[in-house]
């Protein structure tokens, strides 16, 4: 009897702490990722973003960096920041190409800014973006987060390509 108690105790503690893992799971502990840290899938994500990036756009899409303010240019480059940083939340969303990146490097140079540490900001943020270096997504995230007096959704991290291609897919495709 008093096996069976022991052993009903264990078992029903295992229970309860499987049930709060589904509970706490986002997607409710079910979605095995096997492909995190596989190689392959990291190439073959990878391959597919650069693809996205190379993908051309729409002229009246990138005629609109002509008339934006100065706000709107730096909240622009937030919402591309995104694309590839981890952040507990995102408000805003703008898909990174090359078009994009090389319109809005343009229009910034030549824009008169009220603020000129605003413009350099910019300008440091989306010249290594032009060679497709996105090394500095996190700082630039957190760099324009601060001048906007963020207080949730600071960037952490570089996202994976595999997530990256997630965050494109759930929010361009």
């Amino acid at each position: 009897m008093k096996k069976f108690g022991v052993t009903g105790t264990i078992i029903g503690i295992l229970a309860c702490i499987v049930a709060v893992y589904f509970y706490l799971s986002d997607d409710g502990g079910l979605k095995l990722n096997f492909k995190k840290n596989d190689p392959v899938a990291t190439k073959e994500a990878q391959t597919k973003i650069d693809k996205s990036f190379a993908a051309p756009v729409s002229s009246k899409v990138t005629d609109e960096y002509e008339t934006m303010s100065e706000g709107e240019l730096i909240q622009e480059v937030h919402n591309m920041t995104h694309q590839k940083v981890e952040a507990d939340k995102k408000w805003g969303a703008s898909e990174i190409t090359a078009d994009k990146v090389q319109k809005l490097y343009e229009v910034i140079k030549n824009k008169d800014f009220k603020n000129s540490s605003n413009k350099q900001m910019l300008l440091d943020i989306l010249e290594p973006w032009t060679r497709k270096d996105f090394t500095n997504a996190v700082s630039a995230h957190n760099q324009i987060w601060s001048y906007q007096k963020g207080n949730i959704g600071k960037a952490t991290r570089l996202l994976t390509p595999q997530e990256e291609l997630e965050y494109i897919e759930d929010e361009f495709r």
